[in-house]
């Protein structure tokens, strides 16, 4: 059987499609070969035990991949991780470090204390939003800004507004750049922003998240490049993943009446609704970056050889029937035996979780209390067999006040 073909622009993949690849790809195997998007062949988990299994064994190496080599990659971006470096790609002891010293700030202590500021912004954007008329769409005016204005409060800025810039944040993450031209002018609109942002915060610290990073007394785990690129780092994968979740979630409700009604008159279930949302809605093809194999290894009956990739995917571990019985459907009444992995699993679990999860749950606590009905002016008869893995792009609701 020819390797499965991980499709290279994530944003226009179908998630009903993608999820029946996979079902069929574990009835395979529990490991199998694929083509990467930017790079050859390697290999991918499809079941739930074995993308932990892979994703918390040190033998499967991340940093490997930036020596500048030829790898299987996920996005073209990973070609060159040494001219925009994050702590993200270091494996071990030294990511660890690096990681502790961002994590610090990211406590859900540290986050709850952001939930009033996040309140107000959320009451302030669906405001803004509700005088732009009825129906509206809420995923460029609520679900991309509402996570824009909260990174950038955290960060010490203002709010980004420049087109420009967030065109070339969505192009490098829905991995739409295939070339090092595309790339270099991606990064020349956004780069300059956060440089002018450390050199400011340098010289004039504040009480935001980029000025504790500088001043902060472990001074020396994090260079100077690293600092310049926290912004960019955080925007790319913080802010995109925050911004697509809540997106999909709030797809998914515009088309579930009942659901929605449910929620409005029973709140006591929002909190295992909202977990089974997130298992539901996925970043992309939920297919991180790959790792290498530093010693042979097998992995799932499958022989890895040392120097070959491999890919974790998420998304086909959180619909695993063996973890999930009819993984495909929502079920806020499912008994649940596992935490989803939507947010990774390992060492490299995303930093920023607590966030996004304050910052969606406020989100989706606030349009149940607000709205009455809010319906999607699109009906589908096929829901959700339509929407795509980074969900819509746009999401025009009818909403009517409660």
């Amino acid at each position: 059987m020819a390797p499965y073909k991980l499709p290279v622009k994530q944003n226009l993949a179908n998630w009903w499609d993608a999820q029946n690849d996979y079902a069929e790809l574990r009835d395979e195997a529990e490991v199998v070969r694929i083509d990467f998007p930017f790079g050859g062949e390697g290999w991918m988990t499809t079941t739930y035990d074995l993308v932990k299994q892979m994703y918390t064994d040190p033998n499967y190496s991340i940093e490997v991949q930036s020596d500048g080599k030829e790898y299987p990659r996920m996005r073209y971006i990973e070609r060159d991780n040494s001219k925009n470096p994050s702590f993200m790609q270091y494996d071990g002891a030294k990511h660890q470090a690096k990681r502790a010293v961002l994590t610090k700030y990211l406590t859900v202590k540290r986050v709850n204390a952001l939930r009033e500021t996040t309140q107000k912004a959320i009451e302030e954007t669906l405001d803004d939003l509700e005088a732009m008329g009825n129906p509206v769409d809420f995923t460029h005016n609520f679900a991309k800004l509402l996570p824009l204005k909260v990174l950038c409060a955290l960060l010490g800025m203002p709010t980004i507004t420049d087109e420009a810039f967030l065109d070339a944040c969505y192009t490098i993450v829905d991995s739409r750049v295939e070339n090092p031209q595309e790339l270099m002018a991606a990064f020349g609109t956004i780069v300059p922003f956060f440089n002018a942002l450390y050199e400011e915060k340098t010289t004039n610290p504040g009480d935001d998240l980029m000025s504790a990073m500088i001043q902060d007394k472990n001074d020396g785990l994090w260079s100077e490049d690293e600092l310049r690129n926290l912004g960019t780092t955080l925007l790319l994968a913080a802010h995109d993943a925050t911004g697509v979740m809540l997106n999909g979630q709030i797809e998914w409700l515009s088309h579930d009446p009942e659901l929605y009604a449910r929620l409005r008159a029973e709140p006591e279930l929002f909190p295992q609704a909202f977990e089974e949302l997130l298992r539901l809605n996925s970043v992309g093809t939920s297919a991180p970056r790959g790792r290498v194999a530093l010693e042979d290894a097998v992995l799932g009956g499958v022989t890895i050889t040392a120097g070959e990739a491999v890919n974790g995917n998420l998304l086909a571990a959180n619909t695993d029937p063996a973890v999930y019985p009819d993984p495909l459907t929502l079920n806020i009444d499912r008994e649940r035996t596992q935490p989803h992995v939507v947010f990774g699993v390992g060492p490299h679990t995303c930093p920023g979780m607590h966030l996004a999860r304050m910052e969606i749950t406020l989100s989706l606590q606030e349009i149940l209390r607000r709205y009455k009905t809010f319906e999607n002016v699109v009906e589908s008869q096929e829901w959700p067999k339509d929407r795509l893995c980074k969900s819509a792009p746009e999401v025009v609701v009818k909403w009517e006040r409660a």
